[in-house]
This record gives structure tokens, C-alpha cells and sequence, in this order.
């Protein structure tokens, strides 16, 4: 099973390289917090069972979810989109979702009867997640174009902020306050993103997600 061996360690390096560009009085980056670690695995997990069709991943995938207390948020996000679209060469039916409701659903078709793997599906009732832990939101980014969320987070209180892609473009995230400063972002060559900040005030900030590939792209964004 290819995992992102590095996925944390190269959220840690971009930090330290987006923290030359802040201003002295937006945000620090910082390193990502145990439970970023834990989400980045659950949407590996998650494209990993899909791509199998296999249903332990996914379950995996939903204990990890429930255990850190992630929720699906009661409005959906507004945003706005930047840049061109390009042509979609690339076409696809890729079944990647997030939804806890639907990777249930979609183990339990994987498991073809198989009851002790129905028997962890079931166990999963008995899993409880934290009160008020992180919400998501689902979306989808077209080719060429990049979503843009305003969110406000809390002065010195930790900020982390994780994308999880379908597994079939190059998602890149960035971070920048109000004064359009960057504070962080993640780059590397894969649709899984994760940063980490600690506001140094109470503000709004923009939320970038960069669709780098020739078709769109299926995401979820994770915040706490």
C-alpha cells in the first residue's frame, strides 16, 4: 500500500520557507499537529480503498474520523474561483468520497458478505469522536482553476487546515491573511495538503486550492 511517507515532513519544510514571506504581525507557521498527521492518513486511506476495492481501508478511514470528532459542516462554504479553465482532456469516473455516511456504505459493498469485516462496519457505532472537533466541506475544483475560501480563525489559537484530493490531479494549497500576505502552503506534487499556522491576531484569512491537472478534481477540506 503506497502511503505519503514524507506527507508531514514536507508540510514542516514548506512552513519554514513561507515564514520568510509573512509580515511581522500576520501568523507563524508551525509544525502540524498530531491530529493533521492522522487526517493526511485517513484521506490515503480513503483513495487506497477506492482504488482496491477494499473495505478495511475505508473503515480505517472512518475510525480515524470519528475518533478526532470530524463533522460535516451544517452551511456549505461559500467561495470564490480564480484563473482559466482548461480543457478537461482527462476524462474519469472516479468514485473517491469523503462523506463518513457513503465510505460506510461503500465498505459494506466491498465486504460481499464477509462478516467479520460487516462486524467492524457495525463496530463503528461504538466509535465517538470529541465534541467540537474539525468540520469538513466537500467540493470540487475544475482544471486550471483555483477555489478560494475567506475563513476567519482566532488569534493565538492553532489554525491547521488539511486537503484531501481524488487522487487524479495536483492540488496545491496556500494560506494568506488579510493583508494578503502568505503565510503558508503546500505544494508538493500530490492532491494531499496540510498547514499549520497560529494567527498572531483574530482575522480573516484566504484559503487557496490550486487545481494543477487536466480534469477536476473531487476534494474535501478539513478545519479546525
Amino acid at each position: 500500500m503506497k502511503m505519503k511517507t514524507l506527507f508531514m515532513c514536507a508540510a514542516f519544510m514548506f512552513a519554514a520557507t513561507a515564514s520568510a514571506q509573512e509580515s511581522a504581525a500576520s501568523a507563524q507557521p508551525k509544525a502540524v499537529n498530531e491530529n493533521a498527521q492522522l487526517l493526511g492518513m485517513a484521506g490515503e486511506l480513503v483513495k487506497y480503498g477506492y482504488k482496491t476495492q477494499s473495505a478495511l481501508p475505508l473503515i480505517q478511514a472512518v475510525q480515524i474520523y470519528k475518533s478526532i470528532g470530524v463533522v460535516p459542516e451544517a452551511e456549505a462554504k461559500q467561495k470564490e474561483v480564480e484563473g482559466q479553465k482548461v480543457a478537461e482532456a482527462k476524462k474519469k469516473n472516479n468514485p473517491v468520497q469523503y462523506d463518513q455516511t457513503k465510505l460506510i456504505a461503500d465498505a459494506t459493498a466491498y465486504a460481499d458478505g464477509d462478516q467479520n469485516i460487516l462486524g467492524l462496519i457495525k463496530g463503528l457505532d461504538d466509535v465517538r469522536g470529541r465534541v467540537g472537533g474539525e468540520t469538513y466541506h466537500m467540493d470540487t475544483v475544475d482544471a486550471g482553476l483555483t477555489d478560494v475560501y475567506t475563513m476567519r480563525f482566532q488569534g493565538g489559537e492553532d489554525a491547521t487546515i488539511i486537503v484531501s484530493g481524488d487522487g487524479d490531479t495536483d492540488l496545491d494549497l496556500y494560506v494568506y491573511d488579510e493583508n494578503d500576505n502568505l503565510i503558508d502552503y503546500d505544494d508538493d506534487g500530490t492532491d494531499d495538503c496540510v498547514v499549520s499556522f497560529t494567527p498572531r491576531w483574530t482575522g480573516n484569512f484566504k484559503i487557496k486550492v490550486k487545481n494543477l491537472g487536466d480534469t477536476y478534481n473531487s476534494y474535501t477540506l478539513i478545519t479546525n
